[in-house]
């Protein structure tokens, strides 16, 4: 007899219930459980219940942040606000990237629409990753001046803040989702980016290197490797738009 997973009767009664009420459309499971990746004993079931109208439907399903199972009640169209970048819960989107569809009670529209989440209409990375990119050289650039005036403790928080953006563009210029920071070596090792210099053990190394020590030569390496595939993927005009700092931050030699 297989032992007992925490949670999973829960979860189970919980689906259950859900595909007997009308007012339920989907469900998902997201999180490491939903992905099949990093569970544990102890990993929470983390639930999204999909609904045109949750007058109600919260008070039946909803559980505390902490539990065993989390279950979450969220309005159907926020899917359409997950996919637009400027929204608040933008954010969110990859939480529906290779989870699992659990339940779709709309003949398939359920199931693509989460389908979907996983990338980025063209017109929509294209702004993401112009905008991040910029973001990312933007962070880079102070920390370059910050580090060239012997502010060595701003230099290095501005390399930490350049991380985000990057990661946002490394992934947006193929049309994809930044990952969440836990599952960045796994979407790496089993999605693969394009290219040598992004395997997920040369990206992880790099961004714990530039994390800890901000170290300029660093940074100038991996900004020559972002500009080269920037320009490949049709944003040069955003690296051009600092020029003439483009020597330098190829360089990352102090300048007078």
């Amino acid at each position: 007899m297989a032992p007992e997973v925490p949670g999973e009767a829960t979860y189970l009664d919980l689906l259950a219930r859900a595909r007997a009420d009308p007012a339920v459309l989907g469900v998902v499971l997201t999180g490491s459980r939903g992905r099949g990746v990093f569970v544990r004993s102890d990993s929470d079931w983390d639930v999204r219940l999909f609904v045109d109208d949750v007058t109600g439907v919260r008070d039946r399903f909803e559980t505390a942040h902490g539990s065993a199972v989390e279950a979450v009640v969220v309005p159907y169209d926020a899917l359409d606000r997950l996919a637009d970048p400027a929204s608040s819960s933008a954010w969110d989107r990859y939480s529906y990237v290779h989870a699992t569809v659990a339940f779709d009670r709309t003949d398939g529209d359920f199931e693509r629409s989460i389908a979907e989440m996983e990338t980025l209409a063209p017109d929509t990375g294209r702004a993401v990753a112009a905008a991040a990119l910029d973001d990312y050289i933007n962070s880079y650039v102070r920390s370059l001046k910050n580090e060239r005036v012997g502010l060595t403790v701003e230099s290095l928080l501005d390399a930490g803040e350049s991380i985000d953006p990057l990661l946002t563009t490394l992934f947006a210029v193929h049309g994809r989702v930044r990952p969440f920071n836990k599952f960045l070596g796994w979407e790496l090792e089993t999605h693969p980016l394009p290219g040598d210099g992004w395997t997920a053990s040369r990206v992880l190394a790099r961004l714990a290197t530039i994390q800890s020590t901000g170290a300029v030569r660093d940074q100038a390496e991996l900004f020559r490797d972002v500009e080269a595939l920037a320009r490949d993927a049709g944003y040069g005009d955003v690296v051009d738009s600092w020029e003439p700092d483009v020597p330098w931050l190829r360089s990352g030699v102090a300048r007078d």
